[in-house]
């Protein structure tokens, strides 16, 4: 999820896990396409925590998506995991202001290609939100994407490459660059109420397939948080957080959308407000509603 959603609202407006008694249940598998996984880079976890933690994700996906691959190394980490749990990975490197600092990241990708098989990788994605954040250029990002799929291909590794950013940044330099596009959008940031959220939601989808000169286009990050303070008309709330699922997992699996959704587990580390609470399980794992299995099940 992008930093500083308060930016992203200004810009907008402008243009089987058990806990005390409450179970979901284990076949949920494909409930979603993809979640998005992150780390307490201030403290970095071990393999072993890793494992923990997706082996709890397995339960609603077959799919993570990943960020960094320098960061507590957690590109061996996420690899050796998903390999060993028989998960599949948008494997994330970071792009931001510091051009050596992307340089590491794309020399340690292919580092991994060529100490692992990559026949669980569905995708690199280059970046996350460096257009929204202001990070680089559209060209400069554009040529970021070029070297990572030139590097791959004379690593002998043919893996799609993409780029995650917010709906109304997308430059047509960026495009021709990637294989499929992987458009962020948040409604709660736009202080949109919920019963609005989903349109929202549907209405950006459009406009980035619009741009997308006939390219995928996957639904990268959104979500809705059950705990902190409102914004504008968005409410964070459990009850809120299942009114958007539903609708969204609706539409998704109606329109056959690729949804990667933000995300699974809550990110204690980030504190007690919004930031730490978008996911459909606490940090520990334990579903905050039981009336999950009947959202995953049928949302519609």
């Amino acid at each position: 999820m992008f930093f500083g959603k308060q930016l992203f609202a200004i810009a907008a407006a402008s243009l089987f896990t058990v806990s005390s008694g409450l179970v979901i249940q284990k076949r949920d598998s494909n409930a979603f396409h993809a979640l998005n996984y992150g780390i307490d880079q201030n403290d970095c976890p071990t393999l072993s925590y890793i494992k923990q933690q997706l082996t709890t994700l397995k339960a609603y996906t077959t799919r993570i998506k990943t960020f960094t691959v320098t960061a507590c190394d957690e590109g061996n980490l996420v690899m050796q995991a998903t390999q060993s749990l028989g998960l599949r990975i948008y494997l994330g490197i970071w792009v931001g202001s510091d051009a050596n600092a992307f340089e590491a990241e794309k020399t340690k990708l292919i580092e991994l290609a060529h100490a692992y098989s990559f026949s669980n990788v569905d995708g690199i994605v280059v970046g996350s939100e460096a257009l929204y954040r202001g990070d680089v250029s559209p060209e400069t990002l554009a040529g970021y994407i070029s070297d990572v799929k030139k590097s791959l291909s004379e690593a002998g590794v043919n893996v799609p490459v993409a780029t995650a950013d917010v709906y109304y940044k997308w430059d047509p330099a960026v495009v021709a660059q990637v294989d499929f596009l992987m458009m962020n959008a948040f409604p709660y940031w736009e202080g949109v109420t919920v019963d609005n959220a989903v349109s929202t939601l549907f209405n950006h989808y459009d406009h980035v397939k619009s741009l997308s000169t006939g390219k995928p286009v996957v639904i990268g990050e959104t979500g809705w948080p059950t705990h902190g303070a409102s914004f504008g008309a968005a409410v964070a709330s459990v009850p809120n957080q299942e009114t958007y699922l539903k609708g969204v997992l609706c539409q998704v699996r109606q329109k056959n959308i690729d949804l990667c959704w933000f995300e699974g587990l809550d990110e204690a580390y980030k504190g007690s407000d919004v930031e730490g609470n978008w996911g459909f399980l606490d940090a520990s794992g334990n579903p905050k509603s039981s009336d999950y299995t009947s959202i995953f099940q049928n949302p519609c």
